[in-house]
C-alpha cells in the first residue's frame, strides 16, 4: 500500500526530533498530534503482508455493492474497511504549530526551562508525502537546591517509609518527581494509621539561576486503627465467610493501612463467586479512633456452561484441533464448594509419523475451601484421557488429591498424592522383530502379550507418587507479564502399589524473570531443570514418567517433544525406517532468553534464543547429570509475533537451530550400532499456541 495524502494535507512519512539528548524522544513524540503514518511491522515477510492486507481493506471501502462474483463477492464486500485509513497520518500545519509549543512545554515539565525549538521544516519527498523535521536546543536543566518537609518528624513510622524520596537535592526538577514525592508522603501517612493526613506542596523555580526549591507541609491529623469489617450484598454466600476472607489482610485493632483495602478486595474476589467486589473505608469514628471497612459484593451466577474451541497445539511435529464443553457450579451443595466438569475432544495429527487419531479428556475438579483454616483448601481431580503420542496410543486414568496452602498472597505450598494408570497400545517396533527383546516404551510396564508381534503389544503402566510444590509468584500480570519473577520447586516420591509402579525421586526447579526496558519493551528469561532419580530399581523408568522437551512452551527449535532420546522404528525385517520417536530421559535442562517489543496496538514481536537437552533413560540414579553439561545443549534462535487478547496472547514463533546443534540423542543401545543412520530433526520449527512461552 502506498501512503499518500493530498496536496493540502500530505501524508507524514517520517517525523524526527533532533537534539533530544536528555529526554525520551519517543515519549515526547507520543505527546504530539503530528504523527508518522503507519508502515510495515519490522517482521520479515509477515510485516509487509500484514501492512498490505490492512491497506487493501481500506481500498475495498470504495465498493458500494458486492462484486458480481458468487460467494467471493459477498466475502470481499464484508471485509471492506471504513474508508478512513488509520494508516495514513495527514499533516495539519496549524496543529504542527501547536505541537512546537507542546515541545517547549514538555521540556519545562522535565526541568529544561531554556529549551526552545531552534528550527523546523516540512520537506516534500513525493506526491502527497512529506517528512517533518524539528531541531531543539535543550539548554541546561533546572536542579533542586533545597527540599523542605515540615511536620514529618511528628510521624516517625511514616518518615521511615520514605527512605528513598522521589525528589532529592541535586536532581533535575521535573513535575512528575515533584508530584511523586507528595504521593509518597501521603501514602506513608495513609498506610501507617494517619488515614486523613494531608500534604501540601509548593515550588519556587528560578530559571535564570537554573535552581528550584520545593517545600512540603505534612498535616497528619488523628491516627486511626482498623474497625469492624461490614459486609453488604451477599445472598447465598455467608457473610462470615466474606468477613473471614477480608480478615486475612485486615485485622481490626491494627493501625489503618490504605493499601490493605486493595489486597482484601483481591482476597474476597478470589472466592470465585462474585461478579463485583468493592472494599472501601467507612466513616472514621474520631471518638473511638477507628475506621470501619465496608465490603460490598455482587454475587455472580453460581452455575455456568461454557462451550467453544480449545487452545490446541500447532507445532512442526504435531497439530491438535479440539473443542471444549464444561459445566461449573461455584456453590455445589453449599459452603462455596466448587465443582467443575470439563470435556475436551478433538483430533490430532502426528506429522513426524504420518499418523492421526481421536483425542479426548474428561475431568472433574472438586474444591472444598477452608478445610483446616481459611488458607487451606481440599482439591480432588479424577480424569480420564484418550491420547495419541509418538509411538503409542493410550488410555489414562488419573486421580489427584491436594491440599493447597496459601502461605501469603504470592506464596503457595501444595502437597498432593497422585495415582496414574496408563494402558499403552504400541504402534511401532524399535528392535528387530524378536518378541524376546524389550520395546523401550514397554520398559517397567506390565504386559501379557508376549506372544504377539512387537508392534501390537499392550502394556499397563502405573505411577503412584507424593508431591510437594512451592510457588512464589511476583509477576505483575500472569498473562501479559512486564515485570517481576516466578519461582517454583517440586519434589515427587514414587512407589509401588501391589506389583505395579516404580520407585523414584523427581525434582523440578524453575525460575523466570521479567525486566521492563521502557517503551513496553520487556526482557524475559527462564531456567528449568529436571532430575528423575530411580531408587533401588533394576530396570529403566517407564516412558510416561520421563522428561521430553521441544514445542511451543519449551525448546522452540524442535517440534513437540522432539528434543529427547530417540528410537528408530524398524520394519518387519528389523531395518531402521528412518522414522524416529521420542522415548524420554532422566535429566532435563532448558534455558530461554527473549526480548518482547511492541509493533503497534495489541500486536507485539519477540526475538528469542532457546537451549535445551534431555539425557538418556537409565536405572542409574546419577544419569540425570548428563543434562547439566552445558556442552551437550542444543541451541536455537528465532522471531515471533503475538496478538494480545483477554485470554492471553495468540503466539506464532519461527525458530531455527544453530548449525552446530543439529542432532538429538538416540537410545544407548543404538549409539554403538554403526548401521543405524544419523538422525537429524528439521532445522526450522514453527510453533502456534495461546499464551507466552513462559
Amino acid at each position: 500500500m502506498h501512503l499518500r495524502g493530498t496536496t493540502e494535507q500530505p501524508a507524514v512519512l517520517r517525523f524526527r526530533i533532533e537534539g533530544a539528548r536528555h529526554v525520551n524522544a519517543g515519549d515526547l513524540e507520543a505527546h504530539l498530534a503530528t504523527q508518522e503514518s503507519q508502515r510495515s511491522p519490522p517482521i520479515p515477510v509477515v510485516g509487509p503482508i500484514l501492512h498490505q492486507a490492512a491497506g487493501a481493506r481500506e481500498e475495498l471501502a470504495k465498493l458500494r455493492a458486492p462484486p458480481p462474483v458468487p460467494i467471493f463477492g459477498s466475502l470481499v464486500y464484508a471485509l471492506r474497511g471504513s474508508g478512513k485509513s488509520s494508516m495514513v497520518s495527514p499533516l495539519d500545519r496549524d496543529q504542527l504549530e501547536v505541537d512546537l509549543q507542546r515541545v517547549v512545554a514538555y521540556y519545562r515539565d522535565h526541568g529544561y526551562y531554556d529549551a526552545r525549538v531552534a528550527e523546523h521544516a516540512v520537506v516534500p519527498v513525493g506526491e502527497g508525502q512529506v517528512d517533518v523535521w524539528v531541531r531543539v536546543e535543550e539548554g541546561p536543566p533546572v536542579r533542586v537546591t533545597r527540599v523542605e518537609i515540615e511536620g514529618l518528624d511528628q510521624v516517625p513510622e511514616a518518615r521511615a517509609a520514605v527512605a528513598h524520596p522521589a525528589l532529592k537535592v541535586g536532581d533535575v526538577f521535573t513535575v512528575a518527581a515533584y508530584d511523586a514525592l507528595r504521593g509518597q508522603l501521603e501514602a506513608a501517612l495513609h498506610n501507617h494509621g494517619w488515614a486523613l493526613g494531608e500534604v501540601t506542596q509548593e515550588a519556587h523555580v528560578l530559571p535564570e539561576e537554573h535552581a528550584a526549591t520545593v517545600r512540603y507541609e505534612v498535616r497528619p491529623g488523628q491516627r486511626f486503627r482498623f474497625g469492624p469489617i461490614l459486609v453488604a450484598g451477599t445472598g447465598s454466600v455467608p457473610r462470615e465467610r466474606v468477613r473471614r476472607r477480608a480478615g486475612q489482610e485486615i485485622k481490626p485493632g491494627e493501625w489503618f493501612a490504605e493499601d490493605k483495602l486493595a489486597l482484601a478486595q483481591s482476597r474476597v474476589y478470589g472466592l470465585g463467586v462474585f461478579g463485583g467486589v468493592r472494599v472501601n473505608r467507612g466513616t472514621p469514628d474520631e471518638q473511638r479512633g477507628i475506621i470501619p471497612v465496608l465490603v460490598s459484593v455482587r454475587e455472580a451466577p453460581f452455575r455456568t456452561v461454557r462451550i467453544g474451541p480449545s487452545a490446541g497445539v500447532l507445532s512442526s511435529s504435531r497439530v491438535d484441533l479440539s473443542g471444549v464443553v464444561g459445566w461449573t457450579h461455584r456453590n455445589f451443595l453449599g459452603d462455596l464448594r466448587k465443582l467443575d466438569l470439563s470435556l475436551t475432544a478433538g483430533y490430532a495429527w502426528l506429522l513426524a509419523q504420518n499418523r492421526s487419531g481421536l483425542i479426548a479428556k474428561l475431568s472433574a475438579d472438586l474444591t472444598q475451601p477452608g478445610v483446616l483454616t481459611d488458607a487451606v483448601d481440599l482439591a480432588m481431580r479424577p480424569e480420564l484421557e484418550r491420547g495419541l503420542e509418538q509411538g503409542y496410543d493410550f488410555w489414562a486414568e488419573r486421580f489427584r488429591l491436594a491440599l493447597p496452602v496459601r502461605l501469603t498472597r504470592r506464596l503457595t505450598f501444595v502437597p498432593s498424592y497422585s495415582l496414574e494408570v496408563y494402558e499403552l497400545y504400541v504402534q511401532s517396533t524399535f528392535t528387530p522383530n524378536d518378541a524376546t527383546q524389550q520395546n523401550p516404551i514397554l520398559v517397567s510396564c506390565q504386559t501379557n502379550d508376549q506372544g504377539t508381534p512387537a508392534n501390537q503389544r499392550r502394556a499397563l503402566c502405573l505411577l503412584s507418587y507424593l508431591e510437594q510444590k512451592v510457588e512464589l509468584d511476583l509477576r505483575d500480570d500472569p498473562l501479559n507479564t512486564h515485570r517481576g519473577a516466578y519461582l517454583s520447586f517440586s519434589v515427587q516420591e514414587g512407589g509401588h502399589v501391589g506389583g505395579f509402579g516404580y520407585r523414584f525421586l523427581r525434582f523440578l526447579p524453575e525460575a523466570r524473570g521479567y525486566l521492563p526496558l521502557g517503551g513496553r519493551f520487556v526482557l524475559a528469561g527462564r531456567a528449568k531443570f529436571g532430575a528423575f532419580v530411580p531408587v533401588g530399581e533394576s530396570t529403566n523408568p517407564p516412558t510416561v514418567a520421563l522428561f521430553e522437551s521441544g514445542g511451543p512452551n519449551s525448546m522452540r527449535g524442535y517440534g513437540l517433544d522432539r528434543l529427547s532420546p530417540m528410537a528408530c522404528v524398524t520394519d518387519s525385517t528389523g531395518n531402521c525406517t528412518n522414522t524416529w520417536v521420542p522415548v524420554g530421559g532422566n535429566g532435563l535442562a532448558e534455558y530461554s532468553l527473549e526480548l518482547r517489543f511492541p509493533l503497534g496496538g495489541q500486536l507485539f514481536g519477540a526475538a528469542f534464543t532457546d537451549a535445551g537437552y534431555v539425557s538418556y533413560a537409565s536405572k542409574l540414579p546419577s544419569a540425570y547429570r548428563y543434562a547439566l553439561d552445558p556442552q551437550r545443549l542444543q541451541w536455537a534462535a528465532g522471531l515471533g509475533i503475538r496478538y494480545r487478547t483477554p485470554i492471553g496472547p495468540i503466539r506464532l514463533d519461527l525458530a531455527s537451530r544453530i548449525p552446530w546443534s543439529d542432532t538429538v540423542p538416540r537410545r544407548e543401545d543404538q549409539i554403538t550400532n554403526p548401521e543405524l543412520p544419523v538422525h537429524r530433526e528439521p532445522s526450522l520449527a514453527l510453533q502456534l499456541s495461546v499464551g507466552e512461552a513462559f
